[in-house]
C-alpha cells in the first residue's frame, strides 16, 4: 500500500465506545471496503455493488473484455446497423 496523493483530511480522530470514527461529509454517500497493513494503518477504499445477477460478467475475463471493446467499438462509431427489430417484439419466447 503506498501512500501517495493522500492527505490529512483531520490530524488526530478517536473511535467512539463502540469503534466508529467520524471523518465528516468526506465519506457522505459512499461504500467503502476496509483494509488493514500489518502497521495498523486502515484505508477506505470506494466501492460500487454489483447486483448479483451481474456477477458473472465481472468474474469472467473473456465477457468483459468483450463488453468493453464493444463499447470502445461504439464510441468510435464502429456500429453497423441491424435494421429493426419489430417483427420480434411479439415473439413468444421458450423457456429453457
Amino acid at each position: 500500500m503506498s501512500d501517495l496523493d493522500f492527505r490529512t483530511v483531520k490530524e488526530i480522530v478517536e473511535p467512539d465506545s463502540r469503534g466508529r470514527f467520524s471523518i465528516g461529509a468526506i465519506a457522505k454517500s459512499k461504500t467503502y471496503r476496509v483494509q488493514i497493513n500489518d502497521a495498523g494503518q486502515i484505508l477506505l477504499d470506494p466501492v460500487v455493488a454489483v447486483p448479483e445477477r451481474e456477477l458473472w460478467l465481472w468474474q469472467n475475463s473473456e465477457a468483459i473484455a468483450s463488453v468493453q471493446r464493444g463499447i470502445e467499438q461504439a464510441g468510435a462509431g464502429e456500429v453497423h446497423d441491424l435494421d429493426s427489430f419489430a417483427q420480434y417484439a411479439e415473439m413468444e419466447l421458450e423457456d429453457e
